[in-house]
């Protein structure tokens, strides 16, 4: 494997811990706005307005950054499956249909997110998000936007690292969940 090749599968890696971190944190943070909702709403008789929507934009990201964990290790919906460690045609075969598919998936998203109708950024999803707030928290509505284009960024360096190095292997999965 060359310098270049490594630098990617390392960034990769990298970002799959990051994003496995970001994603457990948004699932507790979402079990415990959702707690503390039902108490209030419950026990108190008087739930704050802001949990349920903070809740969601936590699934937002929880669940998008949870999806460039799948893909990285290869544990994303396929209708065909192939070993893609495999030197032969076949396995050349699944992780040109993996690139092209992702590809075509993510190019038109990552358009729309910065560009509108004839390449007008001012028209795009993300500045049209960057003049709303949310009605419950009041922060800026880009901030939950964004967890789209990242997770877009995030799987293109994944599948980077997977057409040179395949997906994670089983075996370093489950060096991670042992004590």
């Amino acid at each position: 494997m060359s310098a270049a090749a490594a630098i990617v599968v390392a960034v990769s890696g990298a970002l799959e811990r990051l994003c496995r971190f970001l994603a457990k944190a948004a699932l507790i943070g979402m079990v415990m706005v959702i707690w503390l909702q039902i108490v209030a709403r419950y026990g108190l008789r008087s739930p704050p307005g802001w949990t349920e929507e903070l809740a969601r934009y936590l699934m937002v990201w929880g669940g998008l950054l949870g999806a460039t964990l799948a893909f990285r290790r290869g544990a994303d919906p396929a209708i065909v499956t192939a070993n893609e460690r495999a030197g032969n045609l076949a396995a050349f075969a699944a992780k040109a249909a993996v690139a092209v598919t992702l590809v075509i998936f993510i190019a038109p998203i990552l358009y729309y997110c910065f560009f509108g109708p004839n390449f007008d950024p001012t028209r795009s999803f993300m500045m049209r998000s960057m003049a709303r707030t949310t009605p419950g928290l009041g922060i800026n509505l880009a901030f939950v936007a964004s967890a789209i284009p990242t997770c877009c960024f995030i799987l293109l360096v994944h599948l980077a690292a997977r057409l040179i190095d395949g997906p994670v292997k089983m075996e370093e999965q489950e060096k991670e969940f042992l004590p």
